[in-house]
């Protein structure tokens, strides 16, 4: 808060963002959608009783629902009518990818979105890992030992135990989530990895993490993570 002349601190008041009419009527839509208050193959109510019910024009319910449409949480079927569809987490995450997406040029932000989710993606292996995650865990790692005793760049590797980390939550948002990150950071990652010296850090970094998992160490695996995320944002 800024200082008054009084010294006394002078509240932020943010100003009020004008929401469209019918990104308000898409949201409540949506919500009711994802609740399961409206239900798959459902008919939604027709434009005429929609615009009655939020109390706006036809033009902003068509709007709405082409909204609905194109995040795929709703479909025109032929002969009129639209129809709520089926809510996967490809739909519960697309706004979250889009906004990645946008902002996919700012690689600090990007970096500190890893810092953020990947810790706790450590700790939550750690607890809940089974045989099968750590023995894919355990296999990527060897590959990328023999790939850095050759002199030979791991970015793949290292990527991939990252994936299989994330997919050792068994949480396919968390999966889908750590997917776009890591893909609007592929070039990035790469380059980094044109140095054999970083490919060794990246190395031990990982095998900090396993040994961490591998003893059910919650807390050792999240500091892990923690160390090894921030090693890499040092060289972007």
């Amino acid at each position: 808060m800024e200082p008054t002349e009084t010294g006394t601190p002078k509240p932020v008041i943010e100003p009020i963002r004008r929401v469209k009419l019918y990104e308000e009527v898409a949201s409540r839509t949506r919500d009711l959608i994802v609740s399961g208050e409206l239900r798959p193959g459902q008919a939604l109510p027709s434009e005429r009783k929609l615009a009655e019910q939020f109390k706006v024009g036809r033009a902003v319910i068509r709007e709405a629902i082409r909204r609905l449409e194109v995040s795929g949480l709703v479909e025109s079927r032929h002969g009129g009518g639209n129809y709520v569809r089926e809510v996967t987490v490809e739909h519960l995450v697309a706004p979250i990818a889009t906004v990645l997406n946008d902002i996919g040029h700012l690689r600090e932000e990007l970096m500190d979105a890893r810092l953020f989710f990947e810790p706790q993606i450590a700790r939550e292996v750690a607890k809940s890992a089974t045989p099968e995650d750590l023995r894919q865990l355990e296999d990527v790692i060897r590959r990328q030992e023999v790939r850095t005793r050759d002199g030979q760049e791991t970015a793949e590797e290292d990527a991939e135990f990252h994936r299989l980390l994330a997919r050792a939550t068994h949480n396919t948002v968390v999966v889908r989530v750590m997917e776009v990150i890591d893909n609007l950071l592929k070039d990035e990652h790469a380059r980094w990895f044109r140095s054999a010296e970083r490919s060794k850090n990246s190395l031990e970094g990982n095998r900090r993490i396993l040994e961490a998992v591998r003893r059910r160490e919650q807390g050792a695996a999240q500091k892990a993570m923690e160390q090894h995320i921030q090693e890499i944002a040092r060289g972007f």
